[in-house]
């Protein structure tokens, strides 16, 4: 069920001087305040006033909540988003989005009509988190992490209902395709530059006698595989080989074996759903690149750190246990310690907010010879488990099998561009790599992936309509 959108009222700036002159002064005394009143580190300030520019922007395109959509998604994919304390990241996350779910019942007219479908993954999913919620509450549980769980779960479900409403065309798919792939791009590049002048926000590798700077940008995997799946029907290859390039050296200089196992796998089922000659291109191109990076990386002593960090992988699940609990042996000591909780509560679990107690040995930069309750839980499944019971996690379980299933039928059913063809079938592929990324970290439901992820699967499950030709009513965005 649909109507015809009203025609979006023209934006005349000089109109608005006034009011964009006042809300610009606001947001300099409110980020004045939040830097003068708490303990934001000198490089964080500059990402602050990104953001306060940002914020400001979706005040000014209120009536355009596609542009909003497009704002909201670059924000999450940028540094600025896990540079900034995690409460004022979601603060602005919220003002973004809630400014393009207003946007979208103005410019409809407060008579907004959509798909049944759109609202089916939303509600359900805010259904679980609130009950979830309530229910951690009542067992205790710190009422400002409940509030942060339920936050993150709320997000995907608001970017999925947003994308789904306001992605429509094969234009705006495209468009915000190609925002995704940017916002990735240049966040890397960006790593990369503070890499270089040694910027104190990156985390650094040290282990086994090395110290190096990681450039850790969890949207890599994403943009790379979709660049991939572009690159057979381009008509400028030199500009998509320029992209997966530097998208490449950002994961590898991440050090970090979980994008390195999504952008593998996200690769490999890309392989997989793409025809035969899109194939055979993408595999042409991934010998040449292996053939020429093997012996720069090999030469350059990476090679080496490479296969100390795998060979890492090993220590890690093997001889933890509860009695000696140690940094090393942090991913296996989780399951350790969780499971007995899962199996207290297997239908409820422990609601949102719940913790484990650890020792902080075995939390990063945690009180040394001192148990801790800790939030943080590295793979998604067993945090879902945890936390909202195993019968959440088979539905959860299912639902990504659905969408797989429904996202690649559209894929094949759809008479896309070639071009916008091979654009899904990198975003579906990416999707697939989140899901193995989500058992070293928790991104299907986690601030600031979340947000990117739900938006993702709501664009792939679309039936998209030809772009408005002229004459025709616009779109909603």
């Amino acid at each position: 069920m649909s109507t015809v959108p009203h025609q979006l009222p023209a934006f005349e700036i000089k109109r608005h001087t006034v009011f964009l002159a006042s809300l610009g002064v606001m947001v300099v005394i409110a980020l004045s305040l939040l830097i003068e009143l708490s303990d934001i580190a000198p490089s964080a300030v500059a990402h602050l006033l990104v953001a306060g520019v940002v914020v400001l922007s979706s005040f000014a395109f209120l009536l355009y909540p596609f542009i909003n959509l497009a704002l909201t998604v670059s924000y999450l994919m940028s540094p600025t988003a896990l540079i900034l304390d995690g409460n004022y990241s979601a603060v602005i996350a919220s003002l973004l989005i809630g400014n393009c779910l207003v946007g979208v019942v103005l410019v409809s007219g407060f008579g907004l009509s959509f798909e049944r479908g759109s609202l089916r993954v939303p509600l359900l999913l805010c259904s679980v988190a609130g009950l979830g919620a309530l229910y951690g509450i009542a067992r205790g549980n710190r009422v400002p992490v409940v509030i942060g769980d339920f936050y993150q779960i709320a997000e995907f479900a608001c970017l999925f209902f947003l994308a789904r409403v306001l992605v429509k065309t094969e234009r705006q798919f495209r468009t915000m395709a190609s925002v995704m792939i940017g916002s990735a791009v240049a966040t890397s590049v960006l790593q990369m530059a503070d890499a270089l002048m040694g910027a104190s926000y990156l985390p650094h590798l040290n282990q086994q006698g090395v110290d190096v700077v990681r450039t850790i940008n969890a949207n890599a995997p994403v943009a790379f595989v979709v660049l991939l799946a572009a690159l057979p029907s381009a008509k400028t290859k030199k500009w998509i080989s320029a992209g997966v390039g530097l998208l490449a050296v950002n994961l590898i200089w991440s050090f970090t074996r979980g994008l390195w196992l999504a952008t593998i796998t996200s690769s490999l089922f890309l392989l997989i759903i793409l025809p035969g000659r899109s194939r055979r291109a993408i595999l042409k191109f991934a010998f040449v690149s292996c053939a020429i990076a093997v012996p720069v990386l090999y030469i350059s002593g990476l090679g080496a750190v490479i296969g100390d960090r795998i060979g890492y992988s090993v220590q890690q699940f093997s001889g933890a246990s509860a009695d000696d609990q140690v940094m090393s042996n942090r991913r296996l000591l989780e399951y350790i310690l969780i499971l007995p909780h899962v199996g207290e509560d297997p239908i409820v679990g422990k609601g949102l907010g719940a913790t484990f107690e650890i020792a902080g040995d075995a939390v990063l930069e945690g009180p040394k010879g001192e148990q801790v309750d800790h939030h943080y839980i590295h793979n998604f499944y067993l945090l879902v488990a945890f936390r909202l019971g195993l019968p959440v996690l088979i539905l959860f379980l299912v639902m990504l099998g659905k969408y797989f299933q429904r996202s690649i039928k559209n894929l094949r059913a759809l008479n896309l561009s070639p071009d916008n063809s091979a654009l899904m079938a990198g975003l579906i592929a990416a999707m697939f790599g989140e899901i193995v990324l989500s058992l070293s970290s928790p991104t299907l439901l986690n601030h600031p992936t979340a947000g990117l992820c739900g938006c993702i699967m709501a664009m792939t499950m679309t039936a998209y309509r030809p772009s408005a030709q002229r004459g025709q009513a616009p779109s909603i965005g």
